[in-house]
C-alpha cells in the first residue's frame, strides 16, 4: 500500500511530531492539509502541503477546516490527530484553566476532528484515523496527572472507534511515543540542555511509525504502536546517559569496565 495521491489532514502540524508526519506524507506523495493555530515553516510549504489555520478546540473552526479540505480536494483519506498540550506540575498546582486547555486540546480536538471527518469516511467505506497519543496514555506519571488522564481518555476514544468503525471499512491506529526531542518536554520536564535529550526519539521516528500503519495492506489493521527511546525503560526511571551512549554506539562492553 502507498499514501501516494492520498489526502491527509494533520493537526498540530506546525512543529515537532505533527510537522514531521506532514512532511513525511508529502515526501511519499500525499496531499496534506496542516491544521494548526500557526502555519508550518515557509521552507516546507508547497502545493502538496497547505496550511489551514485552525484551533482544534473550536467546533466552528474544525468544521470549517474539514469543509475547506473537502471542497478543495474532494475527499479525505487520512486524519492524524496529533495536536497536544502538556503542563507538567503537581495536581494541587494545576489550575482549572490549565486542566481545560489540556483536555480541550488533547481530547476535544481529536473528538471534533474525528466526528467531522467520519461522514466522508463512511460514505466511501474507507479511511484511516491515527491518534498520536503518548506512553502517558498507558500509565500514569508523577506530576503529570491531568495530561496522563487526557491521554488515557484519548486511548478510550480510539479503542471504542476501532470497534465501532471496523465494520465500515475504517481503520484506527494509536501511536504511543515515549520521550521525544520536541518543544513539548522542553517546556515542561526536560529542558533543552538536558543531556538525555540526545538519546530521545526524533519526530521522524514517530512519523515512520505513522507511515508504517498507513501503508499496510487492507487486510491488516494496526491497532497500537508503542515506541520508546532505549534510554527510557517502560516501568522504571531513565537509564544513565553513559549507558545510553554505549547502547547507541552498539558497545559490547555495556558495563563500562
Amino acid at each position: 500500500m502507498t499514501v501516494k495521491d492520498k489526502v491527509a489532514i494533520v493537526t498540530g502540524a506546525s512543529r515537532g511530531i505533527g510537522l514531521s508526519v506532514a512532511t513525511a506524507l508529502v515526501r511519499e506523495g500525499a496531499r496534506v492539509f496542516a491544521a494548526s493555530r500557526s502555519a508550518p515553516p515557509n521552507d516546507v510549504m508547497s502545493p502538496q502541503l497547505r496550511a489551514i489555520p485552525t484551533d482544534v478546540r473550536s467546533q466552528t473552526e474544525v468544521d470549517r477546516a474539514v469543509e475547506q479540505v473537502l471542497n478543495e480536494a474532494g475527499t479525505v483519506d487520512i486524519l492524524v490527530n496529533n495536536a497536544g498540550l502538556e503542563y507538567f506540575k503537581p495536581l494541587d498546582q494545576t489550575s482549572e484553566t490549565e486542566y481545560d486547555e489540556m483536555l480541550d486540546t488533547n481530547l476535544r480536538g481529536a473528538f471534533l476532528f474525528s466526528r467531522a471527518i467520519l461522514p466522508a469516511f463512511k460514505a466511501r467505506h474507507s479511511g484511516h484515523l491515527v491518534f498520536v497519543n503518548s506512553v502517558a496514555g498507558l500509565r500514569g506519571f508523577s506530576q503529570d496527572a491531568v495530561y496522563s488522564a487526557s491521554k488515557h481518555a484519548l486511548l478510550g476514544l480510539a479503542d471504542s472507534l476501532e470497534e465501532e468503525l471496523r465494520p465500515e471499512g475504517i481503520r484506527v491506529t494509536s501511536i504511543f511515543p515515549g520521550a521525544t526531542d520536541t518543544v513539548l518536554p522542553a517546556a515542561s520536564w526536560s529542558p533543552v540542555d538536558d543531556p538525555r535529550r540526545t538519546y530521545f526519539l526524533h519526530p521522524a521516528d514517530v512519523a515512520a511509525a505513522v507511515l508504517y500503519a498507513l501503508t499496510q495492506p487492507p487486510r491488516v489493521a494496526v491497532s497500537r504502536i508503542v515506541l520508546r527511546p532505549m534510554i527510557e525503560p517502560p516501568y522504571s526511571d531513565f537509564l544513565s546517559v553513559d549507558l545510553a551512549r554505549r547502547l547507541s554506539e552498539g558497545s559490547p562492553n555495556l558495563s563500562g569496565e
